[in-house]
């Protein structure tokens, strides 16, 4: 008896067994059709249960594997990769366990952790032909550009990431930066280079899209009817009515957005978006890195009107800043000192043949005065100057500028000042200062100096001071009285400055489009100082923002361009 129900008790267990396995495995086979029937979701949902460790579940491998699976299919990379290491530590003798590491290299790249899915696709053996077109598919995808140069100098032997590489270099324009690397690339792994010759053509209609916050509604005051949004839109607009007289036809495209991220994300979404010829905006900074990757991703010129930060234009070929960044003001601002205040006279008995190579350096707090000064002792330094002060100005010790010229500088060796700071008390200081020492010591500041009340422009003039003045423009032309008339006209108010900037960047950019049509930006990019209808010229021939940094002075009373385009 004993005996008889041992062995009924071990069938009992057997058919258990059996039953357990068979449901594991109707469970694993259910989750599997979901699978094919590419519900990755729902699929994730049915393997889980599945992947249980339990000693009866013949599954556990497969399920987890196949979990992992749908769930990089869903773009659920966390998920994946947490159950493929769960995977990979409970079995490591698996026998599908390259399958699983090469999927696990899969989802390191959707992560974008690019290194740790490289590093993983090295380890795997006997899939070469799979990995290999897994980067032939994958590495042209790595963006922006310069991830992808850092990675190739990583993992240099890799011939897969050079082509990538090499592909997407081939696409900028020839003299572009990154040409050197492109030459290199092709010299060392033999690739063939393309045709970079791109052949234009003349479009009857140019689109060109225009991003503005058109109407803000998270502070009305920040947008207030005729604000310098309305007036640089108005500026566009009257500039493609006096392109249509000369054959230029351009349709605007307008999208309103605020600081809203979601927003853009939509409108880079539209597919009319890919049409544009250009695109002016975004104008808010959050916003920016989105439309310059959307216009190098489909090779679609991008201008900012207004920004000076030239992390815009780091690593791109189609962003262009229309405005001077700061180290562009820094650099054109010296190398005009150089050319201007090294042999000269500070006071009658001077000896001119004598270099004066000393350089004091002013500036307030303001984020962006202290950065154009920091760019200014740089860029003057790599020019032979000797920077003999570099000065904070705070209220505490603005009031012992004149102390400091008289007792604390040897005036005599000074090349010149560089002020970077719009305050009037510091401005006012300085000219006192000036005025007492009698020496004839230039100064170059801000155009904002020009907006101080206190000041006259005799004593400006007497006392060499010198105005960096990007966005200057001539307001007592006939031609500009023509368009402040027909402006006025249109929309019943005076053009401001801004009126003259979205004016002057569609003027320059439709007759750009006359002489080459779709090629209009590389035109732009290679063709050397173009004066402006109003403000005085551009350059954007030596990098993607304006070089051109016209510095103003007072002759008689009258500013004059002490920098006059040749």
């Amino acid at each position: 008896m004993k005996l008889k129900a041992v062995l009924l008790l071990a069938g009992f267990f057997q058919s258990l067994i059996s039953f357990s396995q068979q449901s594991w495995k109707e469970d694993y086979n259910r989750a599997k059709q979901v699978y094919q029937m590419q519900k990755y979701e729902i699929a994730m949902e049915y393997f889980l249960p599945v992947t249980s460790p339990d000693p009866s579940n013949a599954y556990t491998s497969y399920a987890q594997y196949y979990y992992s699976l749908s769930a990089y299919k869903a773009g659920k990379y966390n998920e994946s990769r947490q159950m493929l290491l769960q995977l990979l530590n409970r079995d490591p003798q698996w026998k599908q366990k390259n399958e699983a590491e090469y999927l696990l290299a899969l989802v390191y790249f959707g992560m974008k952790q690019y290194r740790t899915s490289i590093d993983a696709l090295s380890t795997i053996n006997g899939m070469e032909i799979t990995i290999t077109e897994f980067k032939q598919a994958n590495y042209p995808t790595i963006n922006p550009v310069d991830t992808l140069i850092k990675l190739q100098r990583i993992y240099s032997t890799d011939k897969e990431l050079a082509k990538a590489l090499f592909n997407k270099l081939a696409t900028a324009p020839v003299g572009s930066k990154n040409n050197m690397l492109y030459e290199y690339l092709a010299q060392e792994f033999k690739f063939s280079k393309q045709s970079r010759a791109v052949e234009y053509v003349k479009k009857t209609v140019y689109n060109v899209a225009v991003i503005f916050p058109m109407n803000l509604n998270e502070n009305l005051t920040d947008h207030t009817k005729n604000s310098y949004i309305d007036d640089m839109y108005q500026g566009i607009l009257t500039a493609v009515d006096s392109l249509k007289k000369t054959g230029v036809n351009v349709s605007l495209h307008v999208y309103d957005v605020d600081r809203d991220v979601n927003k853009i994300q939509t409108i880079i979404s539209y597919p009319e978006l890919k049409t544009m010829d250009l695109i002016i905006g975004p104008l808010y900074p959050s916003l920016i890195p989105y439309v310059t990757a959307f216009g190098e991703q489909n090779n679609i010129p991008v201008i900012n009107p207004i920004s000076l930060n030239s992390n815009i234009i780091e690593n791109t070929t189609r962003t262009l800043l229309f405005q001077p960044t700061l180290e562009s003001i820094a650099g054109q601002t010296s190398s005009f000192a150089k050319s201007k205040f090294v042999y000269r006279k500070n006071d009658a008995k001077d000896d001119d043949t004598k270099a004066k190579t000393d350089v004091v350096i002013l500036y307030t707090a303001d984020v962006k005065d202290s950065l154009l000064a920091a760019y200014y002792r740089d860029s003057v330094r790599t020019k032979g100057f000797t920077v003999s002060k570099f000065v904070l100005i705070t209220k505490i010790n603005i009031s012992t500028i004149n102390k400091m010229f008289t007792d604390e500088i040897p005036l005599n060796k000074v090349s010149h000042i560089f002020v970077a700071s719009s305050e009037p008390a510091l401005a006012s200081n300085i000219v006192s200062a000036l005025e007492i020492t009698r020496l004839n010591i230039p100064v170059i500041t801000k155009s904002e100096w020009l907006d101080i009340n206190n000041q006259t422009y005799e004593q400006f003039e007497r006392r060499q001071i010198y105005f960096i003045y990007p966005d200057y423009f001539a307001f007592y032309t006939d031609s500009y009285k023509l368009f402040k008339e027909a402006y006025i006209r249109q929309y019943n108010i005076y053009p401001s400055k801004y009126s003259v900037l979205g004016y002057e960047l569609m003027s320059l950019v439709g007759n750009n489009m006359q002489l080459a049509g779709t090629g209009y930006f590389d035109l732009m990019r290679k063709t050397p100082v173009q004066k402006g209808h109003f403000m005085t010229g551009f350059d954007f021939s030596r990098s993607a923002c304006n070089n051109y940094v016209p510095v103003y002075y007072f002759s008689n009373l009258k500013l004059t361009l002490a920098n006059p385009i040749e």
